[in-house]
Formats: structure tokens, C-alpha cells, sequence
């Protein structure tokens, strides 16, 4: 008899895992360098959890589109979501930011676990990567979480570095 393990279980432990990495960073800020940015062109730890919340809320989209389409063609996230998050007004706080981050996440969870297993092989084409199956879409958000997790570690560095 053949085991066949559950998609979303195997995609979730990395989801939570990854996100709680990037949280554990975010938590190394003061309240006041959450708002700090180098240069005009680098994000703050405070946008960089909106940019999160943003890229949830395009690849939610983008899930769905696998699922309701045949072979969608999906644009570049690394395109546009850095681009929805220039444009964006910045956060109120960050208590609104972890709030929102929560339900994306957790509407991404409801909607993965409600998937069949053959869902999970659903093709698009992703215009930056190609040929694409929906687990390996799935699979791109933690990564995503883990890079920008890397990259808060630098910013905190960098503040200690030079006294920020």
C-alpha cells in the first residue's frame, strides 16, 4: 500500500517555518528602527512586512488563477509586487501590518487545505519562470519569506554597524 502524503501538510510546516523566521527577525527592531531606511531606495523592516502582506495578497490571486484557468499565463510577481508596494501608503502601525499579514496567510492556508491532491499539479506559465506546476508556485512563498527574513538580518546588522 502506497502513502500518499498530503500537499498542504507538506507545504505548510515550510509556510509556517518560514514566516516565523521572518517574524523572529522583525522582532529584533526597536519600535523606532522599524520605520528607518538607509537610502530612498531601500524599504524599511516595516515596509518590508507590508511587501509581505502585498505578495500574499497577489499570490492568493495568482493561486486561484491555476485553479480556474487552464495554463494561465501569471505575470512576474518580482515585478509587480514590488511595484504595488512603492505605491502603497505606509503602514499605520505595525500591529495593522502583523493583522493583515495573519489573514492573508490564513486565508492562503483555508484555500490550500481545501485542495485536492490532483489540484497540485496544475500547470501555468509563468512569464519570468516558465513552465510551471501549482505546487511549485506554492512553494515560492517561503522562500520569498526566508529572503526577505535574510534580508532584515543585514538591515539590523547595518543599524548596529553604524549606530543607527
Amino acid at each position: 500500500m502506497t502513502i500518499v502524503e498530503n500537499p498542504f501538510e507538506k507545504v505548510r510546516v515550510k509556510l509556517v517555518s518560514a514566516r516565523i523566521e521572518f517574524m523572529s527577525q522583525l522582532a529584533k527592531f526597536s519600535n523606532e528602527e522599524l520605520m528607518k531606511q538607509f537610502t530612498d531606495e531601500e524599504w524599511s523592516p516595516l515596509q518590508l512586512a507590508h511587501h509581505l502582506y502585498i505578495a500574499d495578497g497577489v499570490a492568493m490571486e495568482q493561486m486561484q488563477q491555476i485553479q480556474n484557468e487552464d495554463n494561465p499565463l501569471l505575470t512576474d510577481t518580482g515585478v509587480i509586487v514590488p511595484q504595488l508596494t512603492r505605491k502603497a501608503e505606509l503602514p499605520v502601525s505595525l500591529e495593522s501590518v502583523l493583522a493583515g499579514m495573519a489573514a492573508r496567510r490564513e486565508a492562503i492556508f483555508a484555500y490550500l487545505s481545501a485542495l485536492p491532491a490532483e489540484s497540485w499539479m496544475r500547470p501555468a506559465q509563468h512569464s519570468a519562470w516558465g513552465p510551471i506546476k501549482f505546487y511549485q508556485f506554492v512553494n515560492v512563498l517561503p522562500q520569498h519569506d526566508q529572503q526577505h527574513a535574510r534580508q532584515l538580518s543585514s538591515i539590523k546588522a547595518r543599524f548596529q554597524e553604524h549606530n543607527v
